[in-house]
């Protein structure tokens, strides 16, 4: 009877399961409340103890987003928003984005280390292979397109 009990455990009180779930790794407060919310919790009782932690700076919004421009620093503007739109930190991007370098430094420093790979192409290949790289970093199309300019010799036809 008694290894019943410990399998029928109850689940731990919410505002214990947030900080441990807070303490565990660095999380917004959409991704707590939505993990929280599919563990069964009452919504109205989570959107309390993420109003508590957030209090006592266990849960930072700001230090999500930041956290997310500084790991993809390598990407383009886009890439990093939509990142950011998945975590649910969409209303920080600007502070986390004017941390980052100039978007087009960014690219040029990606295009620079992906042009080395492309050496053995001829220049109209180096440019549409760069092209698409920068592309889908997440790069601004105007942006992709001063890089490719500034790192190739293509001719326009």
């Amino acid at each position: 009877m008694e290894n019943r009990r410990k399998r029928e455990k109850a689940p731990p009180p919410l505002y214990d399961r947030a900080v441990t779930l807070a303490a565990r790794r660095l999380r917004s407060a959409a991704d707590l409340k939505k993990k929280l919310v599919a563990e069964n919790y009452p919504e109205d009782e989570v959107d309390a103890a993420i109003a508590r932690l957030r209090e006592v700076h266990l849960v930072d919004d700001n230090l999500v987003a930041q956290s997310i421009s500084r790991r993809y620093a390598d990407r383009g503007n886009q890439f990093i928003v939509q990142k950011m739109k998945e975590k649910g930190v969409e209303a920080e991007k600007d502070s986390a984005l004017e941390s980052l370098a100039d978007e087009y430094e960014r690219a040029l420093a990606a295009g620079h280390k992906k042009l080395r790979t492309l050496e053995k192409f001829e220049p109209r290949v180096q440019a549409q292979r760069l092209y698409q790289y920068l592309a889908l970093r997440g790069f601004a199309g105007s942006t992709v397109q001063k890089v490719v300019r500034a790192l190739t010799r293509v001719e326009d036809d």
